[in-house]
């Protein structure tokens, strides 16, 4: 019987997390951010990803992980942004219209783009890529009035990294999620509704 509620509590716990909030307007962002490394960025709609950038964002963020991503926000509008190091996949940003986010994150406005799912391969780390990535995204073509993105509380190397770009945070949010992610829920509050 005990194995049972053990069980029972492991597969219906909800885990909570604290993300921050963060807006990015387009062509207001603080200073130039120049990383530590020359890095060639590619940001391309989705659907013209070659197969070849196809393999090198699995390998840098999974096979499941981009499957995911693909089936929930993959549209013509979805952008992705690869970032590499001599030739190699070093980072990945996926930049999603609000449409295509806004039913899970309830909080993100028409005529809007979410900054989501970025990575840095573990090598790359520390050397200025990630805010120099956001950069770029604020500064592209893609059409939207204001970039979203947000990180762990926890995720302090990341949050730097958004205000280093030029992220002003609006608000936060906490999100309730039971084992493996499969199912969430977002409450959102404005900075200042604390």
């Amino acid at each position: 019987m005990q194995f049972f509620k053990k069980a029972v509590v492991l597969l219906f716990a909800c885990t909570k997390e604290k993300n921050e909030v963060f807006a990015l307007y387009k062509n207001s962002r603080s200073d130039m951010v120049i990383p530590k490394v020359t890095v060639d960025t590619e940001l391309l709609q989705m659907n013209n990803l070659t197969p070849l950038q196809w393999k090198e964002l699995k390998q840098l963020q999974g096979r499941f992980r981009v499957l995911y991503l693909k089936l929930r926000y993959g549209s013509p509008n979805t952008y992705i942004l690869l970032a590499y190091v001599e030739k190699v996949l070093a980072h990945v940003e996926w930049i999603v219209p609000a449409e295509k986010i806004v039913r899970r994150y309830n909080f993100v406005t028409d005529n809007s783009y979410s900054i989501i799912a970025c990575l840095t391969s573990g090598s790359s780390r520390g050397l200025g890529i990630y805010p120099s990535q956001i950069q770029k995204v604020a500064e592209s073509d893609i059409p939207a009035k204001m970039f979203w993105i947000w990180a762990s509380a926890a995720n302090v190397q990341s949050l730097k990294g958004i205000r280093k770009a030029g992220g002003v945070k609006v608000g936060e949010f906490i999100r309730g999620k039971l084992p493996k992610g499969c199912f969430s829920r977002i409450k959102y509050f404005p900075e200042g509704d604390k």
